[in-house]
């Protein structure tokens, strides 16, 4: 058999329409083959590898945003923290030197009927980011009062540590205790704004009073009930009520007016109304100074928030004209 010649080929086409359909669209998609590969396999290889590239940006790009999603709660975290930092380092010391300290605790001290004995500033010593400051002291009164003012001093902004404490009786007799006390109190190191977070805090309750005195036998203690529990110079004197024969004073703290008659209780060094007159009321108090009881007189004044302590009835008289001459000077103020 003898290979096909271009005329026997073009007659058996002629012969068959549909092989040569075939045949044509055959030829068409060699030549788009030879095409492709020729003209178009470069280009599509370079799109696909371009939008190859344009999803994996967009897949980077996604990732990345997730990242700083997380980065950005991770960094209000970061300065949540840094502003407890601040403001945790400005507890330290509340923005008060120690001076300023020193004072404090004087003061409420003296506001609890304490007596300090000794006080000592130890060494300072440099700790990473902060000053310790270390105290002893050395107070002496009643056990409540102690009590009181210790929960008073844990109470306040200014941070303080108790490191050692020690509680003693003084005596039999007195019923007072002898605190001994390390204290470390603290510092920055440096001058630190006031945090803005303290606007938020609610005020802190006073502390609370009792009269329980581990130290004294349950029989033998004093009930600080009524106006036993308020300093003498948080009383104000508003006024007398007369009723056969016998006076009782209206005193004001607080808000509310209290009714006190002669031998009640008044005030916390076991303080006693001896006198009431229409002016004034007379308390004898009995306090413990240099090993020994010791008794003294105070009196509440018609109209006047304070105290008058004497030694004689020419102190007592210096006292009342005082205060006279100075309630006489507001009334004529106020008319006019």
């Amino acid at each position: 058999m003898s290979g096909w010649r271009w005329g026997d080929w073009q007659a058996w086409v002629c012969r068959s329409p549909a092989l040569g359909i075939v045949v044509i669209l055959l030829s068409l998609l060699a030549v788009l083959v030879t095409g492709y590969f020729v003209r178009l396999r470069e280009p599509g290889l370079a799109y696909g590898a371009a939008v190859a590239q344009v999803v994996g940006m967009q897949q980077a790009l996604q990732a990345r945003a997730a990242q700083l999603a997380e980065l950005g709660a991770e960094r209000r975290a970061l300065e949540e923290a840094e502003q407890h930092v601040r403001t945790e380092r400005w507890r330290l010391s509340a923005g008060e030197g120690m001076s300023e300290w020193l004072e404090t605790l004087a003061l409420s001290g003296h506001e609890h009927g304490l007596l300090f004995e000794r006080l000592d500033v130890l060494d300072e010593r440099h700790e990473p980011g902060y000053r310790l400051i270390p105290l002893e002291i050395r107070v002496r009164g009643r056990y409540p009062a102690v009590r009181a003012w210790l929960e008073q001093g844990h109470r306040q902004l200014r941070l303080l540590n108790v490191a050692r404490l020690r509680l003693t009786r003084a005596d039999e007799r007195s019923g007072l205790v002898v605190g001994q006390l390390l204290i470390n109190a603290y510092h920055a190191g440096e001058a630190l704004p006031v945090p803005a977070g303290l606007a938020h805090e609610p005020a802190r309750p006073a502390p609370a009073v009792t009269a329980f005195d581990p130290f004294r036998a349950w029989s033998s203690a004093r009930l600080g009930l009524g106006l036993g529990r308020i300093p003498l110079e948080q009383l104000e004197m508003v006024g007398t009520l007369a009723r056969g024969g016998r006076h009782q004073a209206l005193l004001r703290s607080g808000g509310h007016v209290y009714r006190v008659g002669e031998g009640e209780a008044l005030g916390r060094d076991e303080g006693t109304v001896v006198a009431i007159a229409a002016d004034q009321v007379t308390v004898r108090e009995r306090i413990y100074i240099g090993d020994t009881w010791q008794e003294r007189h105070r009196y509440l004044l018609l109209g006047a928030r304070m105290t008058e302590e004497v030694g004689d009835e020419t102190g007592a008289m210096a006292g009342r004209v005082a205060v006279h001459a100075d309630g006489d000077a507001r009334r004529l103020g106020d008319r006019r």
